[in-house]
Order: structure tokens, then C-alpha cells, then sequence
């Protein structure tokens, strides 16, 4: 989960852990109590590991946008298909969202600090979204599960396609060598490294 702060207030993508855990970590006095000006909500996709505490973070904070794919619909109403089932338990979640469906490099929220841009990149699920962000001049690239760093995500899960995935890859090879990427796992990287050292950015 990654939280994204400064002057157009609280962006919270891919809510993985709860709100009290976010506030222990981050040391955000009043995130988990609804105090902080949390904005927006931005899933890159319906896998359970990165929308478990969905619900939580809107019952704190109602007013909020959630941006989600309706590709992936499917994928949060069934708990095989979101893969909770691999925790034990088999959760399926119903939340109202704004679809990211079709908004391939679209502002979904610009002002004078912030700009987020979601790129529609199906294969590790079919609602798989990067997204885009510049904030304050910084631009950075939110992956998911779609590109790690040296590698990529799993497609053997329900709704992946290895075959979309080498095209939402290709895409992304395309973009600046310099901009940064965060991945759903792991360390951050930059296009160029993965362009370089991905062996499936070279398929």
C-alpha cells in the first residue's frame, strides 16, 4: 500500500493494511479516525492482498472517490476469484467506484500539485491499472502487480493472460528510462533498469 501526501491532500492506493495500521506507520495523526483530507482510493486491481481493507478506509472516510476497473468486477464479488480463499476464508466485497474502464491516460485528478492518470494494463488480471502520478513536478509510476522489479506478475490466476501482459509490458517499455516505478511487491525501480535487466521486457 502506498500513501501519497502534500497540498491536494490524502491519496491512498491499493489499501492493504487498515487505517490504524496505516497510522501507526505512517504517523499520520487521525488517518484511521477520518481526520486526515484522504481523497481518493486507487485500486490497481481485484486481488484480495490489495483491497482487504476496502471497506474499512470507506467507512472512515465516506467522501471519498474510489477508483477501481469494472474489468475486474468479477474478481471482488467471488472469493476464488479474488483469491482470498489462499488466506482461508473466502470474502467478497461490493463497493460503489468510479470505473477506471476505458480512462487509458485520462485525468481522473488534476490541480495545481497533483496530477493522476490511470493506464489500463490487463494480464496479471483483466482490470490491471498503473498509475501515472506527478506530484509537484515528480512523476512516478504505480504498477501493482503488473511489472516488479526484475520481473512481473503471476498470470496463472483467475483472469490473467500471459499474452496481455507482454503487451501492457511492451507499453510501459516504451515510457521515460529516468521515470520511477513502484511496484505491489517489492522495491521500487525506473523503466530503464527494467528495460535493461527484465528479461520480460525484451519478449
Amino acid at each position: 500500500m502506498y500513501i501519497l501526501t502534500g497540498p491536494s491532500g490524502v491519496f491512498v492506493i491499493d489499501p492493504s493494511v487498515s487505517p490504524e495500521a496505516a497510522e501507526s506507520f505512517s504517523k499520520m495523526s487521525g488517518l484511521a479516525a477520518g481526520d486526515c483530507p484522504v481523497n481518493a482510493l486507487l485500486l490497481t486491481h481485484g486481488h484480495h492482498d490489495h483491497i482487504k481493507y476496502i471497506n474499512e478506509w470507506i467507512s472512515a472516510y465516506p467522501n471519498a472517490n474510489v477508483f477501481f476497473s469494472s474489468n475486474d468486477k468479477d474478481l471482488i464479488k467471488s472469493g476464488f476469484m479474488n483469491c482470498s480463499y489462499m488466506e482461508g476464508r473466502e470474502i467478497s466485497y461490493d463497493f460503489k467506484f468510479s470505473n477506471l474502464a476505458g480512462m487509458y491516460g485520462q485525468n481522473i485528478f488534476k490541480d495545481d500539485d497533483l496530477e493522476i492518470k490511470p493506464y489500463e494494463t490487463p494480464g496479471h488480471t483483466m482490470g490491471s491499472v498503473c498509475f501515472m502520478v506527478n506530484l509537484s513536478g515528480e512523476e512516478m509510476l504505480f504498477t501493482g502487480d503488473t511489472v516488479f522489479r526484475g520481473s512481473v506478475g503471476r498470470t496463472d490466476m483467475p483472469g490473467g493472460s500471459s499474452k496481455m501482459l507482454i503487451e501492457s509490458v511492451r507499453r510501459i517499455a516504451k515510457l521515460d528510462p529516468e521515470l520511477k516505478i513502484y511496484p505491489g511487491h517489492g522495491p521500487a525501480s525506473t523503466i530503464g533498469f527494467e528495460v535493461r535487466f527484465n528479461p520480460y521486457f525484451s519478449l
